[in-house]
């Protein structure tokens, strides 16, 4: 398995060409938060069950008697407790236990996630993608260009299922929290009955804007890069690609248009190639690298070559044309 998905520039050719067309959107997962200091998905349903334990309205012994149950049944009975002893979960300090967004590995991170894309869109509650993060005044020093290092402007953060509306992929320097965000945790989805909820086909007659949203990003003119989904966060992706129906996408477009980006330590080839299949039955092309000598603190390096490879373009106004013809025509 090679450790830099760049020495395969066939594997990369779409990437590049969505790129330079400004077509490119990053889609983000925990893995990406978790290099920041986040916890993983098993550790945050944790964290919120311990926020009662804090509080004496649950006990260690209980704790532990469930710590074998998945993170979302965990969390599903976090949201009762909620509601039965009328206390909020404090989940910024859940996501955020130390460092907050000052984490060094976080900023070079999405310093480099910045400089991939202009539009994201993300399965995470936290704030990372929601900020700015300039390079340490060191490296400006070094005789690089101090614009080349500049914040982005604040993004326009979209969070609430009603706002999510497929021409939000064409605006320039946008977020997309596609399960909810800490500005509003009432609305997250952690929950089994969330998702389903959240990806229900029937919503009683009306539009379901969530799928409406994944038909517009999957299946028009963009190319979609995964990003920190290991794993423990697979589950979280069936709802994405299965809503989608990948599948069909590729029937019809006869091509591989979407990409994830994904780590695995040596002893993992198996796996590895199964999961390979699995993506591409999905027109999804895995870009592997070795987690062997850095675990997944190798995702940074990783994506910082890709960001120096194919820094975002503005999309082309010929494009905006195409995209605008694209929708009226239905």
């Amino acid at each position: 398995m090679a450790a830099n998905p760049n020495h395969d520039p066939d594997l990369l050719a779409g990437l590049k060409e969505a790129a330079r067309l400004g077509q490119l959107i990053p889609f983000v997962g925990a893995g990406a938060s978790k290099v920041a200091g986040c916890p993983s998905w098993t550790e945050f349903a944790d964290s919120s069950l311990r926020f009662f334990v804090d509080q004496g309205r649950f006990t260690h012994a209980q704790l532990d008697q469930i710590k074998t149950l998945h993170p979302r049944v965990k969390l599903s009975l976090a949201r009762s407790m909620e509601r039965e002893h009328k206390l909020k979960i404090d989940f910024k300090k859940v996501l955020y236990p130390k460092e907050g967004l000052v984490n060094s590995n976080g900023q070079r991170l999405y310093r480099a996630l910045s400089k991939l894309g202009r539009t994201f869109v993300t399965t995470n509650y936290d704030e990372w993608l929601d900020s700015s993060h300039p390079a340490p005044e060191a490296q400006i020093a070094c005789g690089q260009p101090e614009e080349d290092f500049a914040a982005r402007p604040t993004p326009n953060v979209i969070y609430k299922v009603r706002d999510l509306a497929p021409d939000c992929l064409s605006v320039p320097n946008t977020v997309i929290h596609l399960h909810g965000s800490l500005r509003e945790t009432d609305d997250l989805i952690v929950t089994t009955q969330d998702y389903i909820r959240h990806y229900a086909n029937d919503r009683h007659g009306e539009e379901n804007y969530v799928l409406t949203f994944l038909h517009a990003l999957f299946q028009k003119r963009k190319t979609v890069l995964f990003i920190g989904y290991g794993l423990e966060e697979l589950e979280i992706l069936e709802y994405v690609i299965g809503k989608a129906d990948l599948r069909q996408v590729n029937d019809e477009n006869k091509q591989i248009r979407h990409y994830i980006l994904q780590g695995f330590f040596s002893h993992e080839q198996e796996i590895r190639r199964t999961l390979e299949r699995y993506y591409l039955e999905n027109g999804i092309q895995m870009i592997p690298f070795s987690r062997d000598e850095r675990d997944w603190d190798q995702l940074i390096e990783e994506v910082e070559k890709l960001a120096d490879l194919m820094p975002a373009a503005e999309i082309l106004k010929t494009e905006k044309l195409v995209e605008m013809k694209g929708m009226l025509d239905g």
